[in-house]
């Protein structure tokens, strides 16, 4: 019996461990754009000890990462995702005490967990995303404003690009949940996403309430994906 040894060094040549890191991004990583999420998410990786997998080959400075679904420039989340690669086999609350000793004004770590190398992308998952609006809302705007929303067949949202191009979207079909809390002056959303139909949350707010008055703050709270049945499944 012989063994080809190209296909040894393949399945032994890999990555042993994935983890998958679950952040709180905080006030002070507010003004991070998503670019510059990720390359502190590295940053963090590199300064943890840990022996990261390269993202290339020859590359002992850039650790291997995937990522969750970029955020907005202002938002805060206690959803962002980050799956780290490792050279060695590692329990998830060795991995998870090394990242959370970096903890800081801009991320804390929530969760670290092992999870199977076959496993699909975090980006590729996820098609919902819940957000709270906290203050600032429009005056008046109430769940009578969420409710009729709720009741038209199409809204329609231009936005217009830096370019000076317009793009408009359908935003009802996107909105999968909303909720407004009366006298918390809060804002739930549920928002559906994909390739070519996204729109942010200020800009249902602002349809629901036919004002461009911006809340006072912004965090995405759960990432889910559609079950077989349809059904939103926490991430």
């Amino acid at each position: 019996m012989t063994c080809d040894l190209r296909l040894v060094t393949f399945m032994t040549d890999g990555p042993k461990s994935r983890i998958r890191l679950k952040f709180a991004r905080l006030k002070g990583a507010g003004q991070l754009t998503h670019l510059e999420q990720i390359k502190a998410f590295r940053t963090i990786a590199m300064a943890s000890g840990l022996k990261c997998r390269p993202a290339k080959a020859g590359s002992g400075t850039v650790p291997k990462m995937s990522f969750g679904p970029a955020i907005s420039v202002g938002y805060e989340s206690t959803c962002e995702y980050a799956d780290l690669y490792l050279e060695d086999f590692v329990k998830a609350e060795t991995a998870g005490g090394k990242i959370s000793a970096l903890d800081s004004n801009r991320f804390r770590l929530i969760e670290a967990r092992r999870i199977p190398m076959f496993f699909p992308s975090i980006e590729a998952c996820v098609n919902a995303a819940e957000y709270a609006l906290e203050g600032g809302l429009p005056e008046g705007f109430s769940q009578e404003s969420v409710a009729r929303f709720l009741e038209l067949k199409s809204a329609v949202y231009e936005r217009v690009k830096p370019s000076g191009e317009k793009k408009s979207v359908d935003a009802r079909p996107l909105v999968l949940e909303a909720h407004c809390s009366a006298g918390s002056g809060a804002l739930k959303l549920v928002l559906a996403f994909g390739p070519g139909r996204n729109i942010k949350p200020e800009a249902v707010l602002s349809l629901m309430s036919g004002s461009s008055t911006a809340p006072a703050r912004i965090v995405r709270k759960e990432l889910f994906w559609f079950d077989s049945k349809g059904k939103l499944e926490v991430f």
